[in-house]
């Protein structure tokens, strides 16, 4: 196991040659929790981690995270087929628009904001009937599909769909199978859950040409050294003088080795992955948007 870089695109750490992001390091937790379902069936160890609202509400706090990796029912062919395209289209929003933190902490929010809801629901209406369980990543997937549709919509599926289309017809199929089975409450689970995942997903700079959209504006963390480590390097430093006679950079000894820790390619990079931070991903122009995978390539390959 190698550590990773500390760059927004550069794994958590790296298993031989595979490099571990978020999306990868959900799937192979995705495919270890549905094993551990598997050999856990019939027992009562196999429900333990379900968002289930009335166990929540009775102390099973850790559902409110766990759900995503509960796997009742052991493997499947609809749940590992979940599995795959939570990684494809997750880690293809991971890679080209978010980076690994950003792409973790959409994840966490999604979970959060629609096991909310779900306990919501259940102690505003739960009766014994109205009852909003949910397991597995199928929900999650779901947000991320739409996520990746709403950023790239007019994208091709099978037989040259339009992904905006095909996005309509699943939301829409969901929907519906509730309805038709009278239950209505998971409906209203999903609605609210997506309404919320989408100011989430706002919040954290997606969905940048949506500019109707609400979003919560989040604290920016300042990077260490500021605009001046692009300028200057990493430890070049601003004096304090007086606002009147501008910023002045002062350079110690260290200055000229630490420059040098900052490749070309790594400070363009930075400063493109700066751009997308603060202004989204449509601020990049198409030039700009292939010299980022360009950049990421020919580092990812030193």
């Amino acid at each position: 196991m190698n550590p990773s870089g500390r760059g927004p695109n550069d794994p958590w750490f790296r298993l031989g040659t595979l490099d571990v992001g978020t999306t990868v390091l959900i799937t192979i937790l995705s495919v270890a929790a549905m094993l551990f379902g598997a050999g856990a069936m019939r027992t009562p160890l196999s429900d333990v981690f379900v968002l289930d609202p009335e166990a929540i509400l009775h102390g099973e706090v850790w559902r409110i995270v766990t759900w995503p990796f509960a796997y009742p029912n052991g493997v499947g062919f609809w749940p590992l087929l979940t599995i795959v395209m939570f990684w494809y289209f997750g880690k293809d929003l991971e890679e080209h628009l978010l980076g690994r933190v950003r792409m973790l902490q959409f994840v966490a929010s999604v979970t959060l904001l629609f096991a909310i809801v779900a306990v919501a629901i259940d102690a505003i209406v739960g009766n014994g009937t109205a009852v909003v369980r949910d397991s597995g990543l199928s929900t999650v997937e779901l947000v991320i599909l739409l996520a990746w549709i709403a950023e790239w919509p007019q994208r091709r599926f099978l037989f040259n769909i339009p992904a905006w289309v095909f996005g309509s017809v699943i939301l829409a199929l969901s929907l519906i199978q509730y309805l038709q089975y009278g239950v209505w409450w998971m409906a209203l689970y999903l609605v609210v859950g997506l309404v919320l995942s989408t100011i989430a997903a706002r919040s954290l700079g997606m969905l940048s040409e949506h500019h109707a959209l609400p979003k919560i504006h989040l604290p920016h963390r300042q990077k260490r050294g500021g605009t001046a480590r692009h300028q200057h390097g990493p430890r070049a430093r601003r004096s304090h003088r007086h606002p009147s006679q501008g910023p002045t950079v002062v350079a110690g000894p260290w200055q000229g080795s630490a420059a040098s820790a900052e490749s070309p390619d790594e400070a363009r990079m930075n400063a493109l992955l700066e751009k997308i931070h603060e202004s989204g991903q449509a601020s990049l122009s198409s030039a700009e948007q292939k010299e980022l995978l360009a950049l990421r390539d020919r580092l990812r390959r030193r």
